[in-house]
């Protein structure tokens, strides 16, 4: 468990994903940050790939990097596809998805199993602040099957969290 966890962290490849804000308190838990990205819901008709999904279905969100720096989505299918060169296949799971008419917007949402991060005793709020403000982003390791992993949390483009095994 331990080497398929690192196996992922150390992949190559890395896309940094904007943060959404949203609250990082659970007072059972302590301090932690529930992270959503700007890929996290998405009109399939403004995108290329499939345009039909389900709640529970699998779908493989393609990332690319844009001359600017930043990741966005640019194409979903519901198995894994062959990427471009520099293109990261990321998978996900739809929690809801939008069946509105043939016209308007088919708007789905998609979790990556990198949604939450537990953090030290009096740092959510910080975190939380910097989301609002949008300078908060998550650089997410994929492995070849699309699994991600957080590999680091960004704040003001600054790295302050590098996610290792201990």
């Amino acid at each position: 468990m331990i080497v398929d966890r690192q196996h992922m962290l150390d992949a190559s490849r890395v896309a940094t994903l904007k943060v959404v804000p949203v609250d990082p308190r659970d007072l059972f838990r302590g301090d932690y940050v529930v992270l959503n990205y700007d890929i996290s819901r998405l009109d399939v008709k403004t995108i290329e790939g499939e345009d039909t999904f389900a709640s529970g279905d699998i779908a493989y969100v393609t990332v690319r990097k844009a001359a600017d720096g930043d990741w966005s989505a640019v194409s979903i299918a519901h198995k894994p596809v062959t990427a471009s060169a520099g293109d990261i296949p990321i998978r996900a799971t739809v929690m809801t998805a939008d069946d509105s008419t043939v016209e308007g917007p088919s708007l789905v949402s998609l979790t990556f199993g990198v949604e939450s991060y537990f953090v030290p005793q009096g740092t959510g709020y910080d975190i939380e602040r910097q989301a609002r403000e949008h300078k908060l982003s998550v650089d997410v390791a994929v492995d070849e099957q699309g699994r991600a992993a957080i590999k680091a949390i960004r704040g003001d483009g600054k790295v302050f969290y590098v996610e290792g095994i201990f």
